[in-house]
């Protein structure tokens, strides 16, 4: 019997679908909104946002006094500072674990640690991580780094969308190379993300194709992509819904789905209807 196997993780997660919710609250209200940069990323939830009147700009120098949303991913706190000075309109849509790291980088700063952040650093969170901090490095997929010798106090942070498995390799190799007093080695991953990666490894391995959902700008969902991958060669990552006829579904028997944290399920939804017209059947992984 042909089959699609969902994933029971999918959809939004509370801090995408808290940020989307008060976008159009505010837009329903003020009919105009900015933000700088996208606010999930996901191209089919921006486009309707925009649609509604959300404005995306790329510098805080063109925004006037009108409604500011911070994105998902946060804000460096030095830009917070610039778009006080242009706006008394601001809203906060950093989600909450993301919050609650900056606040952990910002406290062990405050009190003489060197802050060592694993992650992408042209990432949005990162960027606004390291600003928390008054001493810090950015250690990405590049193995040629170093630190200053004797270090007193170190604190290590990740990226919230890491792999658990992507961040403790990396804090391995800084712990080879680094020289401290002390060190802290913070698990600042998300679980929800956490959650996604390790029904992507399962359903990837069960299924003849395995579709991950999402934008192809969304770095939790390039990982499940980058998981499935590793497991399932038949694995395809799936932004808009045309993409679905470029594949061979003839081939396949089972198909699983897992989709990342800011895809919409009205989406979701549009990709298993169309499976559905292929002759597969719907049942929720176990």
């Amino acid at each position: 019997m042909r089959e699609i196997i969902v994933g029971k993780s999918i959809g939004f997660c509370f801090g995408v679908k808290r940020a989307i919710k008060m976008a159009e609250k505010i837009l329903e209200e003020k009919k105009v909104l900015y933000s700088l940069g996208d606010i999930v990323h996901n191209p089919i939830v921006m486009e309707d946002l925009i649609s509604k009147g959300l404005k995306v700009i790329r510098s805080i120098n063109i925004l006037g006094n009108h409604p500011f949303i911070i994105r998902s991913h946060g804000l460096p706190s030095s830009l917070k500072e610039k778009v006080r000075k242009k706006t008394q309109y601001i809203y906060d849509a950093t989600c909450p674990h993301v919050e609650r790291v900056q606040k952990l980088v910002k406290n062990f700063s405050d009190e003489g640690y060197f802050i060592i952040i694993v992650g992408d650093k042209n990432h949005p969170e990162v960027k606004g991580l390291k600003d928390f901090a008054e001493k810090s490095k950015v250690v990405g997929k590049d193995n040629n780094f170093y630190f200053k010798r004797n270090l007193k106090k170190v604190a290590i942070v990740g990226q919230t969308t890491l792999s658990f498995n992507e961040y403790f390799e990396r804090v391995k190799m800084i712990l080879d190379r680094l020289q401290a007093y002390e060190v802290k080695i913070l698990n600042t991953l998300c679980k929800i993300t956490q959650e996604r990666q390790r029904e992507a490894e399962e359903l990837s391995r069960k299924a003849d194709a395995f579709l991950v959902l999402g934008g192809k700008n969304s770095s939790n969902t390039r990982r499940l992509y980058n998981i499935g991958k590793k497991e399932n060669k038949n694995t395809f990552h799936i932004e808009r819904l045309d993409e679905l006829e470029k594949i061979r579904f003839e081939k396949f028997e089972k198909i699983g789905i897992i989709s990342g944290t800011s895809t919409p399920e009205k989406f979701i939804e549009d990709v298993i209807e169309y499976l559905a017209k292929k002759g597969y059947k719907r049942r929720c992984s176990k």
